[in-house]
């Protein structure tokens, strides 16, 4: 499906979120707190959109399942004149060693993952400690109107989006269904607890259809207290 897609990313990315996709993107940006030369894994990284958007004095690496996409980040990349590999790889069993990474991104691919809790155990055995992880996704608005709202441009919009600026609804019907049926910013804040990660903390953007969380990776041993 993503292979299908990855052509008409980007411009359809624009579209359904009237412009504003890229905005958020430079919002979960400020979250990172990295010093010149970290190194930074981007996971399910797509075409590139996020790392691109990264200070020049950072080293990102890309991670994306879809080889079609990663050709597209590369491109993009040798235009900017920017230095991005990337790496086909399956975020259930990360191509990387342990502690290798400043800090992780993932924008906008959490919701893919086929089990959430082992997909953050895998990025929370490649940090370094102490390293931040800051995840960009979609969220179900909490004020009752802007959700029935939200929904609505979910199930009606969207497809009607996709079938005229697309060959294919089945990946707007996947969208849909994925944004539907993930857990609330509350409910991933927790996840990310139970994973292991410290100082999770979350805000909300675009009338809480977004939603930007941060944490950090405990150290190598906790003290006997327990306290992180």
């Amino acid at each position: 499906m993503f292979e299908a897609v990855a052509p008409r990313y980007d411009r359809i990315n624009r579209i359904l979120s009237v412009g504003l996709d890229q905005g958020w993107r430079r919002a979960a940006l400020r979250e990172l707190d990295c010093a010149p030369g970290s190194r930074i894994l981007d996971l399910c990284c797509g075409t590139g959109d996020l790392a691109l958007l990264l200070p020049r004095d950072l080293r990102p690496v890309g991670c994306d399942l879809t080889p079609a996409m990663l050709e597209i980040a590369d491109a993009k990349a040798a235009r900017r004149r920017m230095a991005f590999p990337g790496v086909a790889g399956d975020a259930m069993r990360l191509p990387f060693a342990d502690d290798v990474f400043d800090a992780a991104l993932v924008g906008f691919g959490i919701r893919n993952l086929p089990d959430l809790e082992r997909g953050l155990a895998e990025i929370h055995r490649v940090l370094a400690p102490r390293a931040k992880l800051v995840i960009l996704e979609f969220s179900r608005p909490e004020r009752r109107v802007v959700r029935l709202g939200h929904e609505a441009w979910l199930r009606f919009a969207v497809p009607g989006i996709a079938r005229l600026a697309a060959s294919g609804q089945e990946p707007y019907d996947y969208l849909k269904d994925s944004i539907l049926s993930f857990p609330d910013a509350g409910a991933l804040a927790r996840t990310l607890g139970r994973a292991g990660f410290r100082a999770v903390s979350y805000r909300h953007l675009a009338l809480g259809t977004v939603a930007i969380h941060s944490g950090r990776r405990r150290g190598r041993a906790l003290p006997r207290d327990g306290a992180p």
